[in-house]
């Protein structure tokens, strides 16, 4: 925690960013195979990583199971997951979605990391990472609840400290208001079709 702490104490404005070049869209995931979601921050700071299966490519992206009991880390804090999750990582759009069962965690449904600088690159083993820049907002639905978006203040708060440009700014509040919009409104991919997603991860694993 002292070395986050630090860390976060330390971070400058980034006057020019390297951006790594990673495609888009990995080839066909194949279901079983190994898929590593990191996260980053605008500064490269790490943040969240999660191990977990591809569960497949279709046309709404590339989906992929974390069972309950699956390693979460970032620097400073780390914990094996309560449930079952299953991640959407779209083709189109500056966002990934992660969807849970709704028994933990307040009732969590929804939780969508704004994003930016999505990206694949393979394993030495074969298999997949992702990689993503996390934006701070996040939009959320909770069971019995209205969605809502999630740290606005962090975001403030980076906007200024990190030294967000501000086309990045206007684009990330544009996506989360899109984000808001589609997951009040249940428009798909946000319509149910992630459960049946839940079902295939156990199979698959055996559970």
């Amino acid at each position: 925690m002292l070395v986050e702490l630090i860390s976060v104490m330390n971070r400058q404005p980034i006057s020019a960013r390297v951006v790594p070049q990673r495609p888009r869209r990995p080839e066909p995931l194949v279901p079983g195979e190994r898929v590593v979601t990191r996260a980053w921050k605008y500064d490269g700071y790490a943040h969240w990583v999660v191990d977990g299966v591809a569960l497949g490519s279709d046309d709404d992206g590339e989906w992929i199971y974390q069972p309950a009991g699956s390693f979460v880390a970032r620097p400073g804090a780390a914990f094996t997951a309560g449930d079952d999750a299953v991640v959407l990582i779209p083709d189109t759009g500056e966002w990934i979605a992660t969807f849970h069962a709704g028994v933990r965690r307040n009732g969590l449904l929804i939780y969508i990391d704004v994003s930016t600088e999505i990206g694949w690159s393979p394993l030495a083993s074969g298999e997949w990472e992702v990689h993503s820049v996390d934006m701070d907002l996040d939009v959320v639905e909770r069971a019995g609840q209205d969605v809502y978006l999630d740290d606005e203040d962090e975001f403030e708060q980076h906007s200024e400290e990190l030294g967000y440009p501000q086309e990045l700014i206007h684009a990330t509040r544009a996506e989360a208001a899109k984000l808001l919009a589609a997951v009040g409104h249940h428009t798909p991919p946000f319509d149910g079709r992630a459960k049946a997603r839940f079902a295939q991860g156990r199979a698959l694993l055996g559970r």
